[in-house]
Parts: C-alpha cells; sequence; structure tokens
C-alpha cells in the first residue's frame, strides 16, 4: 500500500530522510509530502518515529475531474470496505486549489455520499452508525483537477507529542524544532544551548533524538482502534521504540529565558518527556559570560518581532547577540527568524541559510558552523 507524510514546506528532504531510515522505500516526494510504500507495521512506525512530518496518510486513490459527477463516479469506485467498517466513523476534509471543482464544502458531501453508497452496497445495508469508536478521516486534495484521495492514521498532527501540556505565547512546533536539531551540528557528545528557550521544546526535541526516544511513543493515534490493524504488531513496534532508547545517554544541554514564569512550563515540558536533566535557568543573554561557551552548538527561535513596535527592540537584540556570541570558541550557530538582513544586524555572513515555515511565517535558518565542527 501507498503512504503519504505530509509536512510543511522545507522539511521534505529530512522526512524523506526519516523514513529511509526507517527501512522504508520512498516513491516521490513533493511540495509538502513525501510517498513512501508500506504495509501496517509501517503505518504503526512511521506514525511512532517521525519527528518532523505532520501526518501520515494512507493513499486510496489518486484520479482526474472536473464535474461532480465525475468526483462521485471516481470516490465511489475506491475499496473503501477494504479498511472501513459498516459501524467506523468517516468524516471528510477537502482542500481544492487551482481546480475546477473549487468549493470545498461541496466536495466534502459529493465525496461523502460517494462512500456512504460504496459502503452500504458492499455490506448490504441501509444504515451506517458510525459508532463503533473507530475514526477514518477521509482527505481530499484536489490540485489543478487532480486529486488525490487519502486516510489519515495519525488523528491529531504528529508535531502534538503529549509532553506540551502548556506554551509561551509564540510556541515553535514541535517539528520545527526537530528538524532544526537535524540540520544542526549537535550530537549527543557537544553541548547545546538555547539562550532565548521559551518552553524549552528545541531542547526536547534534541534530547529525545539524543537518546533515541521515539517522538510518537507517549501519544495515542487514530490507527489504535482500527480492526484491521493487528493488536500484537502495535504492541511489537512499541515493545520495539523502549527497547531501542538509550536512556543511559548523558545529555549535556543547557537553556535560558529571561521570564521564570516560562522556565517553569518548559521544566514540566521536560518532565512530561521523561526528561528531567535538562539544565534551565533565568537570565538574560545580555548577562550571560559568552566566553566560558566553548565547543558549544547553538540552537535558538528567539522572538521575531512581528508587530512593527517591536521591530527596533529585536533588531537591537540581534546586534547585541552577535557581539555577544563573537566572544564564544569554536561554536555553531543555527538562528531562526523571519527577518532576512538578519546577518547584518548579527554582524556576520551566515554560513547557510534555509528557507523555512513557523506556522504561516516565512522564516530563515541561518547556520554559522564553527571550525570545529
Amino acid at each position: 500500500m501507498e503512504l503519504i507524510a505530509t509536512c510543511a514546506f522545507g522539511l521534505e528532504k529530512l522526512v524523506q530522510d526519516e523514513i529511509k531510515h526507517l527501512g522504508l522505500w520512498v516513491i516521490k516526494t513533493e511540495d509538502g509530502r513525501v510517498t513512501f510504500n508500506g504495509d501496517e507495521s509501517a503505518v504503526i512506525r512511521a506514525n511512532l518515529w517521525l519527528r518532523c512530518a505532520e501526518r501520515v496518510q494512507i493513499k486510496i486513490g489518486e484520479f482526474a475531474a472536473t464535474t461532480f459527477d465525475q468526483l462521485f463516479d471516481r470516490v465511489n469506485a475506491l475499496e473503501w470496505e477494504k479498511y472501513i467498517g459498516a459501524a467506523d466513523a468517516f468524516p471528510v476534509n477537502a482542500v481544492s486549489v487551482k481546480s475546477a471543482l473549487h468549493s470545498e464544502p461541496a466536495i466534502q458531501s459529493i465525496a461523502k455520499k460517494a462512500v456512504v453508497k460504496r459502503l452500504q452496497a458492499k455490506n448490504k445495508v441501509e444504515v451506517l452508525p458510525e459508532n463503533s469508536g473507530a475514526v477514518y478521516q477521509i482527505i481530499v486534495k484536489s490540485n489543478k483537477d487532480q486529486f488525490v484521495v487519502s486516510i489519515d492514521s495519525s488523528g491529531e498532527s504528529l508535531h502534538k507529542r503529549s509532553y506540551r501540556t502548556q506554551a509561551n505565547l509564540a510556541p515553535i512546533k514541535e517539528t520545527l524544532a526537530a528538524a532544526m536539531v537535524k540540520l544542526s551540528d549537535f550530537s549527543p557528545e557537544r553541548t547545546l544551548v538555547d539562550p532565548f528557550c521559551g518552553s524549552g521544546t528545541i531542547a526536547i526535541e534534541a534530547a529525545l533524538m539524543a537518546r533515541n526516544m521515539a517522538s510518537g511513543l507517549k501519544r495515542e493515534f487514530s490507527f489504535q482502534k482500527w480492526k484491521w490493524i493487528d493488536a500484537k504488531k502495535i504492541a511489537e513496534a512499541y515493545d520495539e521504540a523502549k527497547k531501542a532508547a538509550r536512556l543511559e545517554q548523558k545529555l549535556n544541554i543547557y537553556c535560558f529565558d529571561i521570564d521564570p514564569e516560562v522556565l517553569k512550563i518548559a521544566e514540566e515540558n521536560a518532565k512530561n518527556a521523561g526528561l528531567e536533566d535538562i539544565h534551565f535557568k533565568r537570565a538574560d543573554f545580555n548577562d550571560l559570560d559568552f566566553e566560558k561557551f566553548e565547543n558549544c552548538t547553538f540552537i535558538t527561535n528567539p522572538p521575531y518581532g512581528e508587530r512593527m513596535e517591536e521591530k527596533p527592540h529585536v533588531q537591537e537584540m540581534y546586534r547585541a547577540f552577535g557581539k555577544k556570541f563573537a566572544q564564544t570558541k569554536n561554536c555553531s550557530l543555527f538562528f531562526i527568524t523571519s527577518h532576512e538582513n538578519f546577518p547584518q544586524l548579527f554582524g556576520k555572513k551566515a554560513d547557510r541559510n534555509r528557507k523555512l515555515f513557523n506556522g504561516k511565517i516565512r522564516c530563515y535558518l541561518f547556520s554559522y558552523i564553527s571550525k570545529t565542527s
């Protein structure tokens, strides 16, 4: 069966590499999604282990349609009975981009009717109660009249790891934080520093990777209530993930923030993730002695100052941070911001610049690599 891992724009290559690391065959990589082959075990393992993907979907079909009659017929022709039982719930969500069928509510309604008619006929029933407790979220996406129809196996987005019960005002998504760590030179042998740690997401994601702890181990997924997914295989995948964790791995992770209330949230989040040896300390970055930082990896998501009145303050902060960071010895920096001109304010040209999206905000990950990395 074909599976689709969806992701934010800019993270496709990372998700592709994660899928390959699981031993799965990648079919193609496109904007915002990676299609790969796999069985029911792949559905389980992909949900448990993918750190940078948003969802894992089962591709049911792909076709062209420009009329609602065509849409009904082609959705109705798909083998829904292979997955959805007569009593299972199957809500439909539609997204349409540059297509003749542009009304998303209408697409949802027609697709739902098509699935209902198919399941009624195959099960020889007139009523589908949708009360079994299992949910098969159907996704219908059209782009330039080409439709891809799938079932979401994840439930809540994969960025919801379950450890972050609270957050600061502008938290970074766990998937983006994980991507930043993967794009950095951090390894368990290096010290990680986040001088603007907020609710601690970057540090927690780095620690989970350092200890090889599966990102989805402490949350629930839609597939867990599906009858055709073998409960034994789910248990085996979870057991494998628990055994793979390197809980003895020492962590050298230091987080700072000026807000004591935010630091309490960060500490609670780390505790929820099973990580109680990350070091959190209240401090303004201006008060830190940067000359003491040697052979460290800095990964951080500072305030962007999106509102006009905040920009002068943020720009001054970037200038000050550049002067402070220049005092470090053989340290790398991976700094995400929405400001294109950050290197000019920071006072040094970046070694690399990668475009990423923090929610709907277009950002840039500026990388400064130490010579010893």
